[in-house]
């Protein structure tokens, strides 16, 4: 019996998170404009802009990890620093050397 209640609340979940994507798609919608999407811009290497951001997990001068619910990113460089923080955007400025993603 709990069997089949996960598969039924994976299954009621699962039909909302296809249905947005699908609406996205059909009103050819940029995927950061959905909801549980993090959009990523870096200005050269020194400064990126992060939206979506649900916490920062750790901060330090050669690397900074952020929350962005179902991944977290990784900025590794010299001299980091978060600008600003504020709503769901962090912006950091430094030298990027890398920007990794993990689940």
């Amino acid at each position: 019996m709990a069997r089949n209640r996960r598969a039924e609340r994976a299954g009621a979940q699962a039909p909302k998170r296809g249905a947005v994507q699908r609406a996205g798609e059909a009103l050819d919608l940029p995927a950061e404009l959905l909801p549980g999407y993090a959009h990523i811009e870096l200005l050269s290497n020194r400064r990126a802009i992060v939206t979506g951001v649900k916490g920062v997990l750790a901060y330090c001068e050669d690397a900074v990890r952020l929350n962005l619910g179902a991944l977290v990113v990784a900025v590794e460089g010299c001299d980091l620093c978060i600008r600003t923080y504020q709503m769901e955007e962090v912006t950091l400025s430094g030298t990027i050397l890398s920007v990794n993603f993990t689940s």
